[in-house]
């Protein structure tokens, strides 16, 4: 894939050398966990780490296949955040999940709070405790800062060295087979080993998991059966050996003996079959499916034995998709039969309208993100509308309620509120809203553009300009930082 080539390119062949001496180092370390705050601030501190991680970040999301559907996205982020706010401390940073359109089974985390998961591994966990077993062990890496502690070994590790072995590292995660092929070429086997997390990271990341899965009131045992799915899923992989996932986390009989032993131990959460995971997962496989027509014959194949909220849904989508509308609207009147008014539902319902041109009732969209504030899906869907009424204040109103009034803002927000204010001809806050969504995902040189550009379109000595000029210092200073 292009990341593996750029990052190849950049730092493994340049750095490689370091890379096997520092990762050997962390081979030979002794397992005692070190108590937070001692060597790893040294070779890596938490704000080098988010910025380390920032720059990663920027790679992939322009060279990896992410999914991008915002409803995908909003409830991995929100599966992520009610995590993250289950671990228990103060001085937790914020945490960014994100979906790769990936058949291979795998998940990773990168330093500064990213988490990625491959669709290949949601599609193999059937319940929604068990995904969240998985990223609460990938949130456990970063909390523990594991990644800054490989680099501690031996007190040597600078920036530059941690760059290179963090190419390393999220190489193998990110795209494993091309990445061990990479490391393959100038590592050997146990170098490579050498570079995944030790058994004591792993263990450390189960036990961290489990505590934020009983704390999030999740049913803790979920971890040791993810583990027992991945471990099935491996015996009938017969493709290369090793599942990906397993590549970077090694899997043995004690480690799942210990996490149900620790599970044991835990209250016994009731389960409840999760809608929103249903239809989560439904669309997850509509919108990465190469073969639509047999995935459709599969859902009516599950269809005619069972009705579910997941192939109700999952039809109605494979039919609105098909430009289908009457189809499309039997299987949503099927689910609506299934769950009540679920905003998934709605914005399908949205969507099916504008196959025939109708125009949805925009009270209902304003009434869902009335009861659901942070889901941009609903107000992207109510700007799209207002924009096709050529309402366009009303349009910039939306946006800016939800960018006030949201505790999970999604940057693309800003974006669509600066295309909005540029038909409106207000070219310096366009020129800020978008500085603000670049700031956002860390494009801190496009978004210093972007300021600039405002501060031409506002007049001097006014008090829009003083407010852009200290926000373009504060840009400049910050970018030179991740440089």
């Amino acid at each position: 894939m292009a990341v593996i080539r750029a990052l190849q390119g950049r730092l493994l062949a340049a750095l490689l050398g370091i890379v096997i001496a520092v990762a050997t180092c962390a081979v030979m370390a002794q397992q005692n966990l070190p108590s937070m705050g001692e060597p790893a601030d040294t070779a890596l501190s938490p704000n080098e780490e988010r910025d380390l991680g920032a720059q990663f970040m920027r790679q992939i999301r322009a060279q990896l296949p992410l999914i991008r559907d915002v409803q995908l996205t909003e409830y991995i982020e929100s599966l992520g955040t009610r995590l993250v706010s289950a671990v228990g401390r103060t001085d937790i940073q914020s945490f960014t999940f994100f979906i790769i359109d990936d058949p291979q089974i795998n998940a990773f985390a990168i330093p500064g709070g990213y988490v990625g998961i491959n669709s290949g591994l949601i599609n193999v966990m059937e319940q929604e405790e068990q995904l969240a077993s998985v990223v609460a062990h990938e949130v456990a890496h970063v909390t523990q800062r594991h990644h800054a502690r490989a680099f501690a070994t031996g007190n040597r590790a600078t920036l530059s060295t941690a760059a290179a072995v963090l190419a390393a590292i999220i190489i193998g995660q990110a795209s494993p087979q091309a990445g061990q092929a990479a490391l393959a070429a100038g590592l050997a086997a146990s170098q490579q080993s050498a570079i995944n997390f030790t058994r004591s990271n792993e263990v450390e990341a189960d036990r961290i998991g489990i505590e934020i899965l009983a704390n999030a009131q999740y049913d803790p045992r979920a971890m040791a059966e993810s583990f027992a799915i991945l471990r099935r899923k491996n015996s009938l992989n017969t493709s290369a050996g090793q599942l990906e996932y397993l590549r970077t986390h090694p899997l043995d009989n004690n480690r799942i003996a210990e996490a149900a032993d620790r599970a044991s131990a835990k209250p016994i959460r009731r389960r409840v079959a999760s809608i929103d995971y249903a239809l989560f997962r439904a669309r997850l496989a509509v919108l990465s499916s190469n073969d639509s027509g047999q995935l459709k014959r599969q859902y009516l194949a599950k269809h005619a034995k069972a009705i579910s909220i997941s192939t109700s849904y999952a039809l109605a989508l494979i039919y609105q998709r098909a430009n289908q509308p009457d189809e499309a609207r039997r299987y949503l009147d099927e689910l609506d039969t299934l769950v009540s008014a679920h905003p998934m539902a709605e914005l399908l319902r949205a969507d099916i309208a504008s196959l025939s041109n109708e125009r949805s009732d925009d009270a209902v969209l304003a009434a869902l993100s009335e009861l659901y504030p942070d889901r941009y899906s609903i107000v992207e869907k109510r700007m799209d509308q207002l924009i096709r009424d050529r309402r366009l204040t009303k349009a910039v109103s939306v946006a800016k309620t939800y960018l006030r009034d949201s505790t999970r803002t999604n940057p693309l927000a800003w974006r669509q509120l600066a295309s909005v204010q540029e038909r409106l001809d207000d070219q310096a806050a366009s020129h800020e809203s978008l500085a603000r969504y670049f700031e956002a995902i860390d494009e801190l040189e496009r978004a210093t553009s972007q300021l600039e550009l405002a501060l031409r379109e506002v007049p001097s000595q006014s008090q829009d300009k003083l407010r852009l000029e200290a926000s373009l210092k504060d840009l400049r200073n910050k970018a030179t930082r991740l440089r």
